[in-house]
Parts: C-alpha cells; sequence; structure tokens
C-alpha cells in the first residue's frame, strides 16, 4: 500500500455514515417485512409511526451508526488499494479487477457486519404492538439497547451465537460487493463522457443504480439471512440456512423470497447514492488537501 492508503479507509468511514443516516428507516420497515406478518411497506410504515413514532424507525441504529464508518472503512480501503494492487502497472483497471477488489472489501467487512446486523435485527423486531409480530406475541426478547443485545447474544452462544447467519451474509455480501462496484464505476464511466467530469448527480445516480440492482441480485438470501438473525435464541424454529428456506417456502410459498423488494429498492438507491458522494467527495478533498502526486481529482471520481 502506499503511504497514502489511509485515505480510502477515513473516505469509506464518512461515507458509511452518510448512507446508514439516509437509509435506516426504510431498512427497518425492509426487515419486518422479511420476518413478520404479512403487510405491505406502507402499512408497516403507519403501525410503526402510530405506535413507536419516529424514534421507532431508528430502532437499532445506535450500533450501526458506531459501526457503519468501520464497516464501510475497511471495505473502500481495502477495495480502493486492491484496485490500485491488481491494475499496477495498467492505464485502467479492468472489470474484472474491479470486481475482485469489490469481493476482497466485501470479505473484509464481513466480520464487523455480521455481528452488527444481528443486533440491529434483534432491536428493530422489538415492536409495540404486540399484534404486530407474526409469531403471535411480542418479542421473546426486551433488550435496552444494542450493548444489552449484544451481550445476551455472547451469554447464549458465546462468539458463535454474535456471528448468526455468517456463512449466509457470507454468500451474500462477497459477490454482491463486488458486482456493486462493477456496475458502480461502468455506470459512472458511462455518465462522465469522454472528458471523464464526474458531477455530483452522476455519482449519486450511479451509485443508487448500481445499489439497487445489486441488492435485487441477491435479496432471496437476504431474506433468508434475516429470518435467521431474527430467530429466538431459547428455541430457534431453524436449524441452518437449508432448513430456513425449506420452512420459509412451505410456509409462504416462493414470494416470500421477495419480501420487502420494494422497500429494499427505495431504500438502497439514495442510500447507496449518499455512500458513494460521500466517500468520493471525502476521497477527493483529502487528495487535494495532502497533494497525492500524479491523480487528479475529477478521473479518481470515476475508478477510485
Amino acid at each position: 500500500m502506499d503511504k497514502d492508503s489511509w485515505i480510502d479507509f477515513v473516505a469509506g468511514w464518512i461515507g458509511g455514515c452518510a448512507g446508514l443516516l439516509v437509509g435506516q428507516p426504510m431498512d427497518t420497515i425492509k426487515v419486518r417485512q422479511q420476518t413478520m406478518t404479512k403487510m405491505s411497506s406502507v402499512s408497516f410504515l403507519v403501525r410503526i409511526f402510530k405506535y413507536e413514532g419516529v424514534r421507532g424507525f431508528y430502532k437499532g441504529m445506535g450500533f450501526p451508526l458506531l459501526a457503519a464508518g468501520t464497516l464501510n472503512s475497511l471495505f473502500f480501503g481495502v477495495y480502493g488499494n486492491s484496485l490500485r494492487w491488481l491494475s499496477e502497472g495498467k492505464a485502467r483497471p479492468s472489470p474484472a479487477d474491479v470486481m475482485l477488489a469489490g469481493c476482497a472489501g466485501g470479505v473484509a467487512q464481513l466480520f464487523v457486519a455480521c455481528p452488527v446486523d444481528l443486533v440491529k435485527i434483534k432491536m428493530q423486531i422489538q415492536v409495540e404492538s404486540p399484534r404486530e409480530d407474526g409469531r403471535g406475541g411480542s418479542s421473546s426478547n426486551r433488550y435496552r439497547g444494542p450493548t444489552a443485545c449484544l451481550q445476551h447474544m455472547y451469554k447464549k452462544g458465546g462468539v458463535a451465537g454474535c456471528y448468526t447467519g455468517f456463512n449466509t451474509m457470507f454468500f451474500r455480501d462477497v459477490p454482491s460487493f463486488g458486482l456493486y462496484m462493477l456496475l458502480y464505476e461502468a455506470f459512472v464511466t458511462e455518465l462522465s463522457g469522454p472528458n471523464r467530469y464526474t458531477s455530483h448527480e452522476a455519482v449519486i445516480l450511479s451509485g443508487g443504480l448500481a445499489g439497487v440492482i445489486s441488492w435485487a441480485t441477491i435479496l432471496p438470501l437476504d431474506v433468508i439471512k434475516s429470518r435467521i438473525q431474527a430467530d429466538c435464541t431459547s428455541s430457534p424454529q431453524y436449524k441452518n440456512a437449508w432448513d430456513c428456506v425449506l420452512k420459509s417456502y412451505k410456509a409462504d410459498g416462493v414470494r416470500v423470497f421477495t419480501r420487502g423488494f420494494w422497500m429494499m429498492s427505495v431504500r438502497a438507491f439514495p442510500a447507496n447514492g449518499a455512500i458513494l458522494l460521500g466517500y468520493v467527495t471525502s476521497l477527493n478533498m483529502m487528495r487535494t488537501l495532502v497533494g497525492t502526486p500524479g491523480q487528479d481529482p475529477q478521473a479518481e471520481a470515476v475508478f477510485v
């Protein structure tokens, strides 16, 4: 790694926080759709606001907000440095370089992302209206906050308990992060034109489209992951991911694997647009400030 490799990590942290602030309310609705009773996005939105107020949309956000910077710092830091290493000596990174670098970033963030997602989901499914829970009652555990939730998971299952759903997350995250960056680079290159000037609008549009498409490809895995992580720790309903697939299909049919699609789409576009805009903007600002030689900030917005 070169002497300015840290810049990718800092820029990733800024982008991650921006994306979480934008996308958390819609993520809460998506998770409840995937793990609770059959209800539309609008119905969940109304019920959350009615019983829990605005704060209900941000349940479970405290822990992810602290971790979002770390997650995206790891992802973009590894992605940026891997891309430079893979494309060293080339005039321009190849699509394969971008895909591999994205996958590497996906692996790097996974070890922090799994316990963060677990705590986030446990907090998000805590409801104030008992009948809202598709399992016939309110959540079996009531956590005072993210720290108490994580402590409970560790007490029940040790380190392994804190990594519930890790295997499913691996197959969800690693290829999807590679596809995500490949799509982003393709879109932003197309929009930037021959002069390689990339506007903020192009970054937001490219990031949003890349987020929606990459999420759509792995939504069934996201549903299974959410259900496994939302499962009761004392008397789990699912033995493993495959058991979750079979039981979910038997109970709700094939459509269960597309639950939360519209809310995912509505969330993914602005959230990923904010992430990429925060990342690219801060990356270019820091590179200008430190005077990284031989790099054009506008050009760097295309292949970061």
